[in-house]
């Protein structure tokens, strides 16, 4: 195991999100090297770097892929991570509403669609949300 990989599953499991969620078995067997170039370049190159701190970089995440609106799995999978890590589902929406202003508000419904049920698990744990979110 490569330093990089291994500083890469580091912050990957410090996120507070299940490896599986976001690379399962069969992707895994079925292409290691994708996995291990995910886990190196993604994980150890990007999310570990200086200048940001993690909440905002996985805020961005959020808001590429939902703008991208072609990977409701990782999107939930981010949105997870920054819940596990301090964001609010208040601020999660807030992504939203940047994404509607910037990429449709089609893409914008999609990702919250997409990660209702999560929002809605923050909301029930007492955390500060948005009225139209509370009020589900």
């Amino acid at each position: 195991m490569s330093e990089r990989y291994r500083a890469g599953l580091d912050t990957l499991l410090g996120l507070g999100a299940e490896k599986a969620d976001l690379i399962s078995d069969r992707l895994a067997a079925e292409a290691p090297g994708f996995v291990r170039l995910l886990i190196e370049f993604v994980f150890a190159d990007i999310l570990a770097r200086p200048g940001l701190d993690r909440r905002t970089r996985l805020l961005i995440a959020i808001a590429v892929l939902a703008a991208q609106g072609n990977a409701p799995a990782q999107l939930r999978w981010f949105a997870h991570a920054a819940l596990a890590g301090g964001a609010e589902s208040g601020e999660i929406v807030e992504t939203f509403i940047q994404v509607a202003a910037f990429s449709g508000f089609s893409a914008a419904t999609s990702a919250l669609e997409a990660c209702a049920d999560l929002l809605e698990d923050q909301t029930a744990a007492g955390c500060c949300c948005p009225p139209a979110i509370a009020a589900r």
